[in-house]
């Protein structure tokens, strides 16, 4: 499965891409905004990819990996999650310092949101960012996303929590 746009291509994260989740995954933003997710090898970054994998066998959509169309330079992740605590996909996304500012969060999120819309004709998205993140925060008000308020889980601190309804094209 891929999705492109006219700077970018998402596709399924594969074998090979370990190096790249693995610094997505200790970047300083990445750590205090989402928090350690175990990757903390290349080993640990193959359980990672291989979990993905098994996320979109099992729902039909997971996180895509972003690349640069023109470079095939990986720039991040960005899809939909199965949380198991919404009704609808929860989206999510993270980009490399180096593609961060550039509208390529935008862009991605877009495709996605069309591969919702389009593909799996969800009703809504939810997101959910750390209370701190306000450049997140930003990015879904942006797409159309309207705060909720907090969401509370164990382990996790309180997280703003947003929700897109989706209009079907007829």
């Amino acid at each position: 499965m891929k999705l492109s746009t006219s700077q970018l291509d998402l596709r399924q994260p594969r074998h090979g891409d370990e190096a790249w989740i693995y610094a997505l995954n200790h970047d300083p933003l990445w750590l205090r905004f989402i928090g350690n997710r175990g990757v903390n090898t290349l080993l640990d970054a193959t359980t990672y990819i291989d979990n993905a994998m098994k996320h979109f066998d099992t729902h039909g959509y997971g996180l895509f990996a972003i690349e640069d169309r023109l470079t095939g330079k990986a720039l991040g992740m960005c899809g939909l999650i199965n949380r198991g605590l919404f009704s609808a996909p929860d989206l999510g996304f993270a980009l490399l310092p180096e593609a961060r500012g550039k509208g390529m969060g935008v862009e991605a999120c877009e495709a996605v949101i069309a591969f919702a819309r389009e593909q799996l004709c969800v009703d809504y998205l939810t997101a959910m960012t750390h209370g701190e993140n306000h450049d997140s925060q930003k990015l879904l008000r942006k797409l159309g996303f309207n705060r909720q308020g907090e969401l509370f889980m164990p382990g996790i601190r309180g997280q703003q929590f947003f929700w897109l309804e989706m209009k079907t094209p007829r």
